[in-house]
C-alpha cells in the first residue's frame, strides 16, 4: 500500500492520546498502541508510508510508524490512494468494501437500457445518470432488441400486455431485465428477471392476476379481455425519484460487483402512507409456458405411488414428516397480497390468550367466468387454521390456502371430453354417487336456491348424461387402475359448471402434506370426519361423552379451565361410524344466559389422541367469532351470515338434546380406540383403504400438486361418503345410523334435522 487512506466511511475519535475509536454506521474499531494517533492525521491517501515516517521522524521510530499504520490496515480500515471524488460518494464505495477506483472504471464500462410500458422513465433516467450510471432511453420496440447490461422497464402496471413481447425477446436472449413502478399509492421496485435463474414475467403475472379478482371479474364481465390490467392513477414527484433512486444504487452495486442483484427474484415495495418497506419473494413456475415445461402438468400421470414414510411429528396436527416450523420456514415464501400464492396470514382472534390459537389465511383465487356471488364469496373467503400451538396454528391455515390455490382449474390439466353416456360406467365416477341429493331437493331447487341462508346448501341442476364435460384422470387405491372423475366436480371454477351447473365446487377431501401420503390420509380423515358428522347432524342421533380426562393432557385441562372462566362448557361426542375410524365433536356454549352462542367443532384421525385435540382445537377456532361482549354484556359477533348468526342467537341444547352425551350410552375413553397408525405413513393410508373397502367404499386421489408449491395437495373422493352439507338423497345417511343402532328406524326425509350445517 503506497498511500494509505483511511476509509472514508470512518469518523475518528483520539482518547487518552493513544486510543483512536473508528465509528460507522452499525460499526466501532478501537486501535490503539505506541503511534496510532500520531499516524492518523496522515491516512488521507496523499501521503506515502515514506512521507509519514519522515514527518513524525521527530516523534517515532521508523518501526513504531510502520507498526502504527499496520494495525490499521490488519484491520481492513485502510485503502490505497485518494479518487477524486466526493467525500460521501467516497465513504458510501468505501462501506461497501470496494475499491472506488476499480468502481469508476466499473460505471463507466457498463451501460443500462431504460424504457417505458405505458409510463414515463424520465424521472427514473435522471436518478440513474445522477448516480453515474451510463443509461441508454430506448422506446419499447428497440427494447424488444436487448442490448446493454440490463434493461430496466418502467411501467404502470406490472401486467401491461406489451410486456409479453418483452418477456419473449429477453428468453430468447437470455438477457436480465427489472420492473419498476413509480407511480401509485404503492412503489413497486423489481424484481430482476434473470433467464435461467429466476422465474419470467409471464410467471410473474399469473400470481398477480390472480391476485386482482375484482379487476378480472371486470375484465370478463365488460368484454375487455382476460388481463386484469389496474393502471395506477396517484402519482407525486417523490414516487419516481424514490423507486430511481432505490435501483440507482442498486445497479450501481450490480456495476461495481458483477454480483447478482439482490432484487433478482424478489420484489420491493415502498408504501408512501406509512413508509413501509416490504420485500416479497417471485417464485418460478417451473411448469410455465414461456419458461418451463408445461408437460409438468399437461401430461402429468394420474398413478399414485405411495412411498414409506415415517411420521415422526405426531400432535394434533396429525401425522407428519417433520414439526410445522420448518413447513413454515419452506411455505412463508408464498405469503404477499400481491404476487403470492397466498395473499395473507394473521390471527382471527383480537389478541394472544395463550390457549387458543386460530389464524386465516386469504386466498389467491383466479376468477373464472362473471358470477358476482362467486366473487363475493371469493372475496371474502379465508382459509383458517388451528392448533394447540402458535406455529401449528399458522401452518394449518397457510396450508389450507394453498390448496385452495392448487384446486383452482387453469386450463392446463389434463382432461377427456365425453359425454357419461358414452364412457365405460366401470372407469367414470357418476356425480350422484358423489353429491347425493335426493330427487325432493332436485324438485323444489329454485324455491331453495333463492333463500340466502342456504349458500352453502345450493341445489344444482340434475346431471345430464348426454352432455359432453371434461372429466379429470384420478386414481383408484381400492382397485390400483384410473379412474375418471367429473372436472367441475374435483376443481374449482370449471368453465363446464357455467353452461351445466351440475354441482357445487366444495373443498371435501382437499388436503395438503409435506409428502402425498400425508395429504392422502388428510384428505381422508376429513371425509371420515364430515360423513360421521352428517350421519349424526341429520339424524339428530344421541351419542356418548368422550371422557377428556382420559386423554391426560395438560393442554387440555388449560384448555377446558380457560373456557370454564369465559362463563363457557365444553365437551366432545364420539361419532365414530362404521368405518372405524376415531370421530368426535366438540361442542361449547355459553352457560346461565338466554343466548348460548352454541359452537362446534370437528375432527377425525387413525390416532384417537389427534382426533380429540384436532375437534378441540376447531371448537377454539370459532371461539372469536363469539367471545367479544358489549358493554351490556351482549354478544359482539364477528360473522354477518345469516344462517351462522341463527344458529348462535336461537339453538337452546334444552331443544337440541342431540349435541348433549346421552347418558344412557356410557362415556367412551382413549381405551375404545386402539391406535391403528403411526408407523409409516404409507401403511397408514392403505389402513384407511382397507377399512373403506370393508364398507364397500372406494377411495380415489386426484393429484392437485403445482410443481411451483413445495407442498403436495390431493382431492381424496369416496363415492358413497356423505358430506355434511344438506344432501338428502338415499345411502349412508340413512342406513348406516340404523345399522349401528345410532336411531331404531331409518327416518325419512322430512323427519331429518331441518337445520344445516353453517360452515
Amino acid at each position: 500500500m503506497d498511500r494509505p487512506r483511511l476509509k472514508a466511511h470512518f469518523t475518528a475519535q483520539v482518547v487518552d492520546g493513544s486510543k483512536v475509536f473508528l465509528l460507522a454506521e452499525g460499526q466501532h474499531y478501537l486501535i490503539q498502541g505506541t503511534g496510532t494517533a500520531e499516524v492518523l492525521p496522515y491516512l488521507d491517501g496523499r501521503h506515502t508510508v515514506a512521507d509519514i515516517a519522515v514527518a513524525l521522524s521527530g516523534k517515532l521510530p521508523l518501526m513504531q510508524v510502520l507498526t502504527a499504520i499496520r494495525k490499521f490496515d490488519a484491520f481492513g480500515h485502510l485503502a490505497d490512494g485518494r479518487p477524486d471524488w466526493p467525500e460521501h460518494t467516497l465513504a458510501y464505495w468505501d462501506a461497501q468494501g470496494l475499491d472506488p477506483e476499480k468502481v469508476r472504471v466499473s460505471l463507466a464500462d457498463t451501460e443500462f437500457t431504460v424504457t417505458g410500458a405505458g409510463a414515463d422513465p424520465g424521472t427514473v433516467i435522471a436518478q440513474l445518470r445522477e448516480h453515474g450510471l451510463r443509461v441508454r432511453q430506448v422506446d419499447l420496440a428497440e427494447a424488444a432488441d436487448p442490448s446493454g447490461a440490463l434493461t430496466l422497464v418502467v411501467v404502470n402496471d406490472y401486467l401491461d400486455p406489451a410486456l409479453e413481447r418483452l418477456n419473449t425477446a429477453y428468453l430468447a436472449a437470455e438477457h436480465p431485465w427489472a420492473l419498476v413502478k413509480p407511480a401509485g399509492m404503492t412503489l413497486w421496485a423489481g424484481p430482476v428477471l434473470q433467464p435461467g435463474r429466476t422465474g419470467c414475467w409471464s410467471c410473474l403475472s399469473q400470481r398477480i392476476s390472480g391476485n386482482r379478482q375484482v379487476e378480472r371479474y371486470l375484465a370478463g364481465k365488460l368484454g375487455t379481455g382476460g388481463t386484469p390490467v389496474h393502471p395506477s392513477r396517484e402519482s407525486v414527484p417523490a414516487g419516481p425519484a424514490i423507486a430511481g433512486g432505490l435501483l440507482a444504487v442498486e445497479l450501481a452495486r450490480i456495476a461495481a460487483t458483477g454480483a447478482p442483484s439482490r432484487l433478482e427474484g424478489k420484489m420491493t415495495t415502498i408504501d408512501l402512507r406509512t413508509l413501509a418497506a416490504t420485500e416479497h419473494t417471485m417464485v418460478r413456475l417451473p411448469q410455465c409456458a414461456a419458461c418451463g415445461e408445461e408437460s409438468l402438468i399437461t401430461e402429468r400421470s394420474p398413478k399414485v405411488v405411495l412411498t414409506s414414510r415415517d411420521a415422526r411429528h405426531v400432535t394434533d396436527g396429525g401425522y407428519r414428516i417433520e414439526p410445522p416450523s420448518q413447513t413454515y420456514d419452506r411455505l412463508q415464501k408464498h405469503i404477499s397480497p400481491l404476487i403470492g400464492a397466498v395473499t395473507r396470514l394473521h390471527t382471527f382472534a383480537e389478541y394472544d390468550n395463550g390457549v387458543t390459537y386460530s389464524f386465516t389465511a386469504g386466498h389467491n383465487f383466479a376468477m373464472v367466468g362473471d358470477n358476482m356471488d362467486l366473487l363475493r364469496r371469493n372475496l371474502r373467503g379465508q382459509s383458517g387454521g388451528k392448533g394447540r400451538t402458535e406455529v401449528q396454528a399458522k401452518v394449518s391455515a397457510l396450508c389450507e390456502a394453498i390448496e385452495r390455490y392448487s384446486g383452482v382449474w387453469r386450463g392446463d390439466e389434463p382432461v377427456r371430453e365425453a359425454a357419461y353416456a358414452d364412457l365405460d360406467p366401470a372407469v367414470a365416477v357418476h356425480p350422484e354417487s358423489l353429491l347425493h341429493f335426493s330427487p325432493g331437493q332436485y324438485a323444489g331447487r329454485d324455491a331453495w336456491n333463492k333463500d340466502p341462508g342456504h349458500r352453502l346448501h345450493l341445489v344444482p341442476e340434475k346431471f345430464r348424461t348426454d352432455l359432453p364435460i371434461d372429466w379429470s384422470p384420478a386414481w383408484s387405491l381400492t382397485d390400483e387402475r384410473e379412474r375418471l372423475v367429473p372436472s367441475g366436480y374435483a376443481w374449482y371454477g370449471h368453465p363446464d359448471l357455467e353452461r351445466h351447473f351440475y354441482c357445487v365446487g366444495d373443498s371435501n377431501g382437499n388436503a395438503s402434506g409435506n409428502s402425498i401420503e400425508e395429504a392422502i390420509l388428510q384428505g381422508f380423515c376429513e371425509l371420515v370426519e364430515r360423513d360421521a358428522v352428517a350421519l349424526w347432524w341429520y339424524n339428530r342421533a344421541r351419542r356418548p361423552a368422550f371422557d377428556l380426562d382420559s386423554l391426560r393432557d395438560p393442554y387440555v385441562d388449560t384448555l377446558r379451565e380457560f373456557y370454564r372462566r369465559m362463563g363457557r362448557d365444553i365437551w366432545l361426542l364420539d361419532l365414530t361410524t362404521d368405518l372405524g375410524i376415531p370421530a368426535f365433536v366438540g361442542v361449547s356454549h355459553r352457560v346461565g344466559h338466554p343466548v348460548e352462542d352454541v359452537i362446534v367443532g370437528f375432527g377425525a384421525h387413525l390416532d384417537p389422541r389427534i382426533a380429540a385435540i384436532r375437534t378441540l382445537t376447531e371448537v377454539n377456532q370459532f371461539l372469536p367469532s363469539v367471545e367479544r361482549r358489549d358493554d351490556a354484556g351482549e354478544t359482539i359477533y364477528l360473522d354477518d351470515d345469516v344462517a351462522t348468526l341463527a344458529w348462535w342467537k336461537e339453538t337452546k341444547l334444552a331443544n337440541e338434546p342431540w349435541l348433549v352425551p346421552d347418558p344412557s350410552l356410557g362415556t367412551r375413553s382413549l381405551a375404545d380406540h386402539p391406535l391403528s397408525g403411526g408407523d409409516d405413513l404409507a401403511a397408514d393410508v392403505e389402513t384407511c383403504v382397507a377399512k373403506a373397502r370393508a364398507c364397500d367404499i372406494e377411495v380415489v386421489v386426484l393429484d392437485q400438486t403445482r410443481p411451483d408449491l413445495e407442498l403436495s395437495v390431493v382431492r381424496v373422493i369416496a363415492p358413497g361418503m356423505r358430506h355434511f352439507w344438506r344432501r338428502l338423497g338415499a345411502g349412508r345417511l340413512y342406513d348406516v345410523p340404523v345399522a349401528l343402532g345410532w336411531v331404531p328406524q331409518a327416518r325419512t326425509e322430512d323427519q331429518l334435522n331441518p337445520t344445516s350445517v353453517f360452515f
